[in-house]
């Protein structure tokens, strides 16, 4: 089997995959600014990290995997200018950033259990990684790891400390003429069309914020050996994966919109502080695009979440086939029709699994043929995370199963899914026991209170959602009755 191939930004090619520490991947991801609902364009992205995460397990690798949550310091423009973002959310809510923070955190993640999406474990506070070890972890909770990081910085004579704040010296960092080394676009190419913030006590209008200073407004500050402020948007990221990864990384992925500044950013703040190589594999997704394709994003106003579609009837899993049957290097078209084509495909698999006999189930064995499909599932992965290619050998395996009568592909079916997600075995698990999933349950209790409450619309439109989760409600004299399709027919 050709070992796991992937695209790296650095190289601008596709190469093998070989992780610095053999059998172990440290593997950092940019995770959500949590001022807004995240959108469907930004759960793309974690459908991919959630992808390769799995895929890297699929080749047998012990992933330590860091994705970080911005509660701090991200401006409105990149470029640092503009107000910080959850500051702005946070005034115009009334509220506290803790509270803003705290509840689209919590939206976040429940979107991605929603989407099968595996999420690292929270970081405790007050902790002291040994790494690499995974983590959630929060801008704010680590504070002090990114104050370390700016004094290496400074030690390292890459910085400069004025009355505004602590900026990062970046054409030092390049000298003249210097080149980004992944984005390989010189300083007036990278800022090409920004309007770039230039106070009068910074060298370089280029120059980035790593600590800001003398914003007496601004709702969070922390102390620091520079006076009391808060962090840049860029330092988070650098400081929080090289506390829990070290400070050589072998895969950072993110979306291709931060390949000019963010990553080129923490490469230059990093390597300045470590001396060290900062990742070995840059790993970038592209973006979900409308039918017309201008990019899904929060700066364009009305943008599409998790929650429409489950209004529009769809199951989220749904969403994450779609991102399966496009590569993750490709823009993606969305469109509610597009959604519902890849549920097609989602509830025939379910319906396959759902109607497996007892034989098949209890079989360790699978049909000899499946092994072939097994080989060309795992070559399609291994070719740059092939998914739509992986995707069509399973559908065609299942096509193939139908065709010969033959259903004891199982623990091959069940592996591939370990792989994309789907919840197959779940879903199959949850019919045989008669579970409703918690998703199922909810809407019910929602109907049946609607119903209570007379708001028969509303109970209409309940009764549409559940049933687009393949699952059929017969309200009886003795109470309402919900069960899986199969069971039902």
């Amino acid at each position: 089997m050709k070992p796991l191939q992937i695209y790296n930004s650095l190289i601008r090619a596709v190469e093998e995959f070989v992780p610095l520490t053999p059998g172990v991947v440290t593997f950092y991801s940019c995770g959500p600014t949590v001022y807004l609902p995240q959108h469907l364009g930004n759960m793309r992205a974690y459908v991919f990290v959630d992808t390769l995460k799995r895929a890297l397990r699929f080749n047998g690798y012990d992933v330590r995997h860091v994705m970080n949550i911005t509660d701090v310091g991200h401006l409105t423009s990149d470029a640092d200018a503009g107000e910080d973002k959850i500051e702005k959310t946070a005034r115009a809510q009334g509220k506290s950033p803790l509270e803003v923070a705290d509840f689209y955190i919590a939206q976040f993640k429940r979107d991605c259990a929603a989407l099968n999406i595996e999420l690292p474990s929270d970081a405790p506070a007050g902790d002291h990684p040994a790494p690499p070890q995974s983590a959630l972890c929060r801008a704010t909770g680590n504070i002090d790891a990114m104050i370390a990081v700016i004094t290496r910085i400074l030690a390292n004579g890459h910085g400069y400390v004025t009355p505004s704040g602590v900026y990062f010296d970046v054409e030092k960092w390049r000298g003249p003429g210097g080149r980004g080394r992944l984005a390989r676009q010189s300083l007036a190419e990278q800022h090409a069309g920004q309007r770039l913030e230039h106070s009068a006590d910074k060298k370089s209008p280029h120059d980035f914020a790593l600590w800001v200073l003398n914003q007496p407004h601004h709702l969070m500050q922390w102390d620091s050996p520079w006076g009391r402020g808060y962090p840049g948007w860029h330092i988070e990221c650098s400081a929080m994966s090289m506390k829990y990864l070290g400070e050589t990384l072998d895969i950072h992925s993110g979306g291709l919109d931060h390949i000019p500044v963010h990553h080129e950013n923490e490469i230059a703040q990093s390597e300045s502080a470590t001396g060290h190589p900062f990742a070995r594999y840059f790993v970038h997704n592209a973006f979900l695009v409308g039918m017309e394709g201008a990019k899904i994003s929060k700066s364009a106003g009305r943008f599409p979440v998790l929650a429409d579609l489950i209004a529009a009837g769809i199951n989220p899993l749904a969403f994450r086939m779609l991102c399966l049957g496009a590569k993750y290097r490709s823009e993606l078209a969305f469109s509610l029709e597009s959604v519902r084509a890849a549920q097609s495909n989602l509830d025939y698999l379910n319906e396959f699994a759902r109607n497996l006999n007892e034989s098949a189930l209890a079989s360790e064995q699978d049909s000899a043929w499946a092994q072939e499909y097994a080989e060309r599932f795992h070559q399609a992965l291994n070719h740059d995370l092939n998914t739509p290619q992986a995707m069509a050998v399973v559908l065609e395996m299942v096509a193939q199963a139908y065709r010969l009568h033959d259903q004891r592909i199982w623990q091959t079916l069940r592996r591939f899914d370990q792989m994309l997600g789907l919840d197959l075995a779940k879903r199959l698990d949850e019919v045989r026991a008669g579970v409703l999933p918690p998703e199922v349950s909810r809407l019910v209790s929602e109907r049946e209170k609607a119903r209570a409450d007379k708001n028969f619309a509303r109970s209409d439109e309940l009764r549409a959602l559940i049933e687009a989760m393949d699952y059929v409600v017969k309200d009886t004299k003795t109470g309402v009755v919900v069960m899986p399709r199969r069971v039902a027919t």
